[in-house]
């Protein structure tokens, strides 16, 4: 049986276009048929979707939508959240989410892009505001650890694989990808998730790393949508 494996390319907003198709382009050589794409709506309120149109048709084939937040942009935190965000937890710092996801899927349902999915910015968000996500008809969300059925109220273990990109995390992160990845592997994880950033685009060791973590196995793909059903 094939392990599941679900890739993820996060931040797609009109700056990062370069690097996000540099990712995408060195995943489907490495037969990466299915893409998830997280997109934000109005980055930093500087940059519109809207403006990307012809650029997310592009993303459509093979790809899955995701709703990543509006702004993604928030204010700083203090302690070990600060480790993972850079003052953009955005679905945790605020409080008019509803708001927030009602301006997003706006800017998105324009683009003819109706998600069935939202993770938050950084993956920061309050458990007991996932029924605001269900109320506005999302199928899943995901945190570090789980993939969430807000339908069926089920979860699926599924810790997800990322690079840092400051200081001692990112250090950390590298060394350690891909001893965690092969531990996923052959643990009793039904699905493991990879989640790139524009910024990983920059670096070569990361290139190198889901290169070598790739190249020549045999997984499935899948969209996260389709691991809920």
């Amino acid at each position: 049986m094939l392990q599941k494996l679900n890739i993820s390319l996060h931040d797609i907003t009109k700056s990062n276009l370069e690097k996000v198709y540099y990712l995408k382009d060195i995943l489907e050589d490495l037969g990466v048929n299915k893409i998830t794409y997280l997109l934000i709506p109005y980055y930093h309120e500087k940059e519109n979707l809207l403006e990307i149109k012809e650029d997310l048709e592009n993303f459509k084939v093979n790809g899955e939508f995701v709703l990543h937040g509006y702004s993604h942009k928030s204010g700083c935190f203090k302690g070990l959240k600060s480790l993972f965000t850079n003052c953009e937890g955005e679905f945790l710092y605020y409080q008019d989410l509803e708001d927030r996801l009602k301006k997003g899927l706006e800017i998105l349902n324009k683009l003819n892009i109706h998600p069935k999915g939202f993770i938050p910015p950084a993956w920061l968000m309050r458990k007991e505001d996932y029924k605001v996500l269900k109320q506005y008809g999302f199928s899943f969300t995901e945190d570090r650890l789980y993939i969430y059925d807000l339908q069926k109220d089920k979860k699926i273990l599924s810790p997800v694989l990322s690079f840092g990109s400051r200081g001692i995390v990112e250090v950390i992160s590298k060394l350690s990808f891909k001893a965690y990845f092969y531990a996923l592997r052959f643990s009793e994880t039904n699905v493991i998730r990879i989640a790139l950033h524009p910024v990983d685009a920059t670096d070569k060791d990361k290139i190198k790393l889901i290169i070598k973590t790739l190249k020549g196995k045999d997984f499935e793909y899948m969209h996260l949508q389709d691991l809920i059903k």
